[in-house]
């Protein structure tokens, strides 16, 4: 998605993208700062505990909420 529509990121300043443990790479780190988007995740356990990571406790309830009416929403298509 970023690379497809890079004013989608430059339109916006700072980004706040919010995932979960499957997007823990250096790499793709380095990259979201370089494009001045800020990565919050939780922590895996070989690693301290993130900056920000409290408060994916009170946005993850909402997180499911919005997967799991999309799942609904998808099936029946």
């Amino acid at each position: 998605m970023l690379d497809r529509d890079e004013d989608l990121i430059h339109e916006r300043g700072k980004i706040l993208l919010i995932s979960d443990k499957g997007f823990a790479s250096g790499e793709l780190e380095k990259h979201l700062t370089e494009e001045n988007i800020e990565l919050l995740r939780p922590h895996r356990k070989n690693e301290k505990v993130r900056p920000g990571e409290s408060l994916l406790r009170r946005v993850h309830p909402a997180n499911l909420a919005v997967r799991d009416g999309f799942r609904g929403w998808w099936r029946r298509w």
